[in-house]
């Protein structure tokens, strides 16, 4: 009995790091807190309803993706990238993406196919609502739909540096679609890679996979404040 208690509590210790990093990620990601905004513990803690000591462990996790940055003497802040950053990570971004999205294609099945068909149709519903103000779920199956799309290409390393890229500017791209309350025409892009990839068509697949990175690139440039 006790050896279970031991188990249960280890589990719990080993976990509850991970639940506050992904709680302040998230929170981070979805505007709660703002680019280059000072992350004050104990107020982070309180908003969050964590206790500081699993907050400490989450910080360092979340600098290391580049979601946060470390000012000596000073502490955590929301990272904030310049418009050249924010040009590096999509070219980075768009290197990636073409190149699983020509993998990927070739490799998808039946069920990728279905899942696309359930992510793109319930994206478009959330897209179409009347409430501009709570955009997560859609924020969080625009992750998931760009990744099935990829996924297939079963490359994992090139998976794991595009998650990279793609954490980095997803606060912005957030943060400007909440300024605009505009999902269409993104949505209309959605639409246009899932009809490719059901289609099989390789040059379309990619050609659209592209513009679709330069677009929210562009959208997310020219919604940057003016030095």
């Amino acid at each position: 009995m006790a050896t279970s208690q031991q188990s249960l509590a280890m589990t719990a210790t080993q976990t509850l790091p991970t639940m506050v990093y992904q709680k302040l990620k998230d929170a981070i990601l979805n505007g709660v807190f703002s680019p280059g905004q000072m992350l004050r513990q104990d107020e982070v803690a309180t908003k969050l309803g964590v206790s500081r000591s699993p907050l400490r462990e989450a910080l360092p996790r979340l600098e290391a993706d580049g979601i946060v940055v470390l000012h000596p003497r000073r502490g955590y802040a929301v990272a904030m990238l310049d418009p050249k950053q924010i040009t590096e990570v999509f070219d980075l971004r768009c290197l990636l993406e073409t190149e699983l999205a020509k993998r990927s294609i070739k490799n998808r099945t039946e069920a990728d196919i279905a899942n696309i068909y359930a992510i793109v149709a319930e994206m478009k519903k959330e897209a179409e609502g009347e409430n501009v103000d709570d955009l997560s779920h859609w924020f969080n199956l625009n992750m998931q739909f760009h990744r099935a799309l990829l996924i297939p290409a079963d490359c994992p390393h090139h998976l794991r540096a595009l998650q990279h890229s793609r954490t980095l500017i997803e606060s912005y791209i957030r943060t400007e679609v909440r300024l605009t309350g505009d999902l269409q025409e993104a949505q209309e892009e959605h639409n246009l890679l899932a009809q490719a990839f059901v289609l099989g068509n390789i040059e379309n697949f990619i050609s659209i996979t592209r513009q679709h990175s330069a677009h929210t690139r562009d959208r997310l440039l020219s919604r940057l404040p003016a030095n």
